[in-house]
């Protein structure tokens, strides 16, 4: 997937090198410094997550259907912020549900992307 980017500024190489190809697996990034967020929409509510015999099995959005994406940004140097997840945003999308979400999301904004003071 990211052959393209080979060599021209997303990664060097997969970081291990051929006297040990056992160890450094995805150190190769070259996207060091770089952050990123994730913010998702689920018709799921967040319940689905952490109730023990519910469907994702107690595992977060993060440590489970996005690992893969953390992973990949991870391989390209990138560091993750914290993410965003809004839940179950289909079947129980209230005016006033979507109101708090919009406030939560407002105030997670401001406190991860807080200007840093000199």
């Amino acid at each position: 997937m990211f052959t393209a980017g080979h060599q021209k500024g997303i990664y060097r190489s997969d970081g291990r090198s051929r006297s040990n190809p056992d160890i450094n697996y995805g150190t190769g990034g070259m996207m060091q410094g770089r952050k990123y967020m994730l913010t998702t929409s689920w018709n799921a509510p967040a319940t689905a997550f952490t109730l023990p015999g519910e469907f994702f099995l107690e595992t977060s959005v993060d440590d489970g259907v996005m690992f893969g994406f953390h992973r990949m940004n991870a391989f390209t140097g990138m560091e993750k912020l914290p993410g965003f997840h809004f839940h179950d945003m289909e079947k129980n999308a209230t005016p006033e549900r979507v109101e708090a979400y919009r406030k939560e999301y407002l105030a997670h904004l401001a406190s991860v992307f807080a200007p840093v003071e000199a």
